[in-house]
């Protein structure tokens, strides 16, 4: 709704007049300016005293032509819901949230206060033109009001008339108050809300355009008074309507009067004989003009919800056709699933997705849904029938004749034996990139309108996007295949050749004479032997990813093999967190591990019977921690790592702090405790 926040004071307070003249009808046509305008203008303008001294003014100057105050007052209201009509036919139920009905509500009660005002002075006309008092004004006021909130305190049409029936019964003092509502395809009058009468014949009871008293005063557009009802020769019995019990008779139209349109009447009933007044029978033409606003506004409201309500299905027909086709990221089942679920997006018959060859540079059908093999097999270059025309100006085509339109490349031969009339083809395009088409075909001859064509777009454009990123990850899964397969074969070849070097010291520590040699050459061959260990782990593995337990579990194997050979008896264990390591720190730890574990056994179990190493793998904080633990006597009193330690260990205190970035520490704890840190 237009807010007068951006126009100056002096320019909304010189537009005071044209705003009164427009609430009291003086005439003016608010110089040009919309209803949903002037609102906005009036709306903000509620409590300023100068506005409310300028519309008593405007309805005194009203009153000076012989105007009636209830004229003045039911203009006021027809022009206030005139304006709230438009601002929600302008910006629909979004306004609904920012209080508008609460303020519009609250701006009427001002206008219609400010106008009795004008006329509750001395020397004032009155209503009808006769004597009445100020307290039979304020009583007119009063119940103008009383009707006005009743035919504004709802946007639910059914809730607005029957609120409505109930303040008209109240007001009138009448027996009963029913509103029939013009259904305009049938040309009937059905009862939409009834005080008094049987309300299980609402909206089933009907009358026909002059049939009835209620229908000829719909007909002629003026109401119609009868003191006897029941023994007027237009009188039409209704049955169960239970309006046995009433007699006199008052029917008003209800009519937009801006635009001279009947929407429906108001019927009344009184239980005693009553001839009705000039003044009742105007004061309920009054009613009746509220209620027309009101009527057409809730229409308006309705119209906006029910597009609105269309939207939210829209998109949730695009949401979960999205979720369907992005559901697999295997390329063929994609393009079933686009292909399906198109054709149940408008209810298509047949459908088919077209797609541009790389090399071929012609546009061919990839998934089909409902079309014979012999239409597969068409293909099209760019520009050449509808799909070629569609790829190349990416813009949807319609065809509501496939027979007799030009414009299809395909023979009206094969078109019969498909069966098809009439088809729409919207482009595939993603990221400026045009794919190719989807074609949606329809038995019966059927006019695509713009909702459909734009829902099918918006489909084909999620399909595009579902398709080339179905694409990439097979391309991508075809490269990592192929790629795992050569790191695969590379860690064959290296393994392979580790294990020869191996050997090769092995074979040269048993045939050399000398001991010391010999026990560099075999500390030499098993470090060599747990990378091949690691090697073999990583080989397996697509990622090149292991845990630290599985190597230590490895290397565990490897010198179990080796202390059989060799006579000892030490028990190995491995307990801990499965943590994960990539290749590079893999064979780090491999060989730290590896040299940890022999140093035990060398040092710790020399001269003993037998031994336990328990190995403890963990986390602390964003650190990886390994721990070696074994029951030997410790180290020796005074030891420093930095001053003692012989070549293994600083073998391992070098790849620790060199190649992991870590931090390595051994003490004694009733043995010897070896522990790695490192951040993986």
């Amino acid at each position: 709704m237009t807010s007068s926040a951006s126009v100056s004071v002096e320019a909304i307070r010189d537009s005071y007049p044209q705003i009164c003249a427009w609430l009291t009808g003086g005439g003016a046509d608010g110089a040009g300016k919309a209803p949903a305008e002037l609102l906005a203008v009036a709306l903000d303008q509620a409590d300023d005293p100068g506005f409310i001294a300028q519309l008593r003014l405007a309805a005194k100057e009203r009153a000076g032509t012989g105007a009636q105050l209830s004229a003045i007052l039911s203009n006021a209201c027809a022009a206030l819901n005139a304006g709230l009509g438009e601002a929600f036919a302008v910006d629909g139920a979004a306004n609904a949230g920012d209080g508008l009905t609460g303020r519009h509500e609250r701006l009427t009660k001002i206008v219609l206060g400010a106008i009795s005002e004008a006329w509750s002075g001395p020397d004032q006309p009155v209503l009808n033109g006769d004597d009445q008092s100020r307290s039979n004004v304020e009583a007119s006021l009063d119940a103008i009001k009383k009707i006005n909130s009743a035919a504004n305190s709802s946007l639910d049409l059914k809730e607005t008339t029957q609120l409505t029936a109930q303040a008209i019964t109240d007001v009138m003092q009448v027996d009963e108050c029913s509103v029939f509502i013009l259904d305009e395809q049938t040309d009937q009058l059905v009862l939409h809300a009834t005080y008094g009468m049987n309300p299980e014949l609402v909206d089933k009871a009907s009358l026909a355009i002059g049939e009835g008293i209620t229908g000829m005063a719909a007909e002629l557009g003026k109401p119609i008074a009868v003191r006897d009802a029941w023994n007027d020769p237009r009188f039409h019995f209704i049955p169960d309507l239970h309006e046995e019990k009433y007699r006199s008779m008052l029917v008003v139209p209800i009519v937009l009067f801006t635009v001279n349109r009947l929407l429906g009447v108001l019927s009344m009933h009184s239980r005693e004989f009553r001839d009705f007044t000039s003044g009742e029978i105007e004061f309920v033409e009054t009613a009746a003009g509220q209620l027309a606003m009101a009527i057409w506004n809730a229409r308006i409201y309705e119209q906006t919800d029910a597009e609105l309500h269309r939207r939210i299905d829209e998109l949730t027909t695009l949401q979960r056709t999205g979720q369907t086709i992005t559901s697999s990221l295997d390329y063929r089942k994609v393009l079933d699933a686009i292909v399906q679920r198109a054709a149940a997006i408008v209810d298509a018959d047949k459908a088919a997705i077209f797609e541009l060859g790389e090399e071929t540079e012609r546009l061919s059908i990839v998934a089909a849904h409902q079309l014979s093999d012999p239409y597969r097999e068409l293909t099209l270059g760019i520009g050449e029938g509808v799909m070629g025309t569609v790829f190349e100006t990416r813009e949807p085509i319609i065809v509501t004749n496939a027979l007799e339109d030009p414009r299809l490349a395909v023979s009206k031969e094969l078109i019969h034996q498909e069966g098809y009339r009439s088809m729409l083809c919207v482009p595939l395009i993603v990221r400026g990139k045009a794919l190719g088409g989807i074609s949606l075909y329809t038995n019966d001859f059927h006019e695509f309108p713009p909702d459909a064509v734009r829902l099918v777009q918006a489909f084909a454009d999620q399909a595009a996007i579902a398709m080339e990123n179905s694409r990439l990850y097979q391309e991508t899964r075809d490269g990592f295949e192929r790629n795992s397969l050569l790191l695969r074969e590379l860690h064959h070849r290296v393994k392979n050749n580790l294990q020869t070097v191996a050997s090769l010291l092995s074979l040269q520590a048993r045939h050399t004479n000398s001991t010391e040699a010999a026990e560099l050459l075999n500390l030499s061959a098993g470090r060599i032997a747990g990378m091949v260990a690691v090697h073999d782990l990583l080989s397996g593995r697509k990622l090149n990813v292991t845990t630290i337990v599985e190597i230590v579990q490895a290397i565990m194997d490897m010198v179990r093999s080796d202390m059989v050979a060799a006579g000892e008896n030490v028990s190995l264990e491995v307990a801990g967190d499965r943590v994960e390591i990539e290749a590079d720190k893999a064979m780090v730890i491999a060989l730290v591990v590896n040299e940890l574990i022999w140093n035990a056994i060398i040092h710790a179990f020399a001269g003993r019977k037998g031994g336990s190493i328990e190995i403890d793998i963990g986390r602390e904080g964003g650190r990886v921690r390994v721990t070696v633990r074994d029951n030997g006597p410790g180290l020796p009193e005074g030891f420093d790592l930095n001053r003692d330690a012989g070549l293994g260990l600083e073998i391992i205190q070098q790849l620790v702090t060199r190649d992991m970035a870590g931090a390595f520490d051994i003490r004694s704890d009733s043995g010897t405790i070896a522990t790695v840190a490192f951040t993986p």
